[in-house]
């Protein structure tokens, strides 16, 4: 688990969050994913850009919400986050694996029950 002293951790969380967040407004329709690069691979930028455009197409757009997450450090250039989100007023549960590569943290992998 986390330990909150840790500076790492706590850029690790950061990441974690910000991408969270970034995930959740893609699905949701709130945020063009293009803007996802600043924390994704490519193939994950690709495979949320076709989710996203399914739910802009002939839904009325409601705001996202990160209801919980959690984040684990298997090995240390490895997190793992799982949230629970709020996407077109349905509940659905989020995993994302971030791994530290070049000197940065970037989503490599994306599971969701959201459309």
């Amino acid at each position: 688990m986390v330990r909150p002293a840790d500076g790492v951790d706590a850029e690790v969380r950061a990441v974690a969050d910000a991408a969270v967040r970034l995930v959740v407004e893609v699905l949701a329709g709130t945020r063009p994913p293009h803007q996802l690069s600043l924390v994704a691979v490519p193939g994950v930028c690709r495979e949320l850009s076709r989710r996203g455009d399914a739910v802009r197409r002939g839904r009325r757009v409601v705001p996202p919400k990160v209801l919980s997450s959690r984040l684990q450090r298997p090995v240390p250039a490895v997190a793992e986050v799982v949230a629970v989100v709020v996407v077109a007023g349905r509940v659905h549960a989020l995993a994302l694996r971030l791994q530290h590569t070049r000197g940065r943290w970037r989503c490599t992998a994306l599971e969701t029950t959201a459309p």
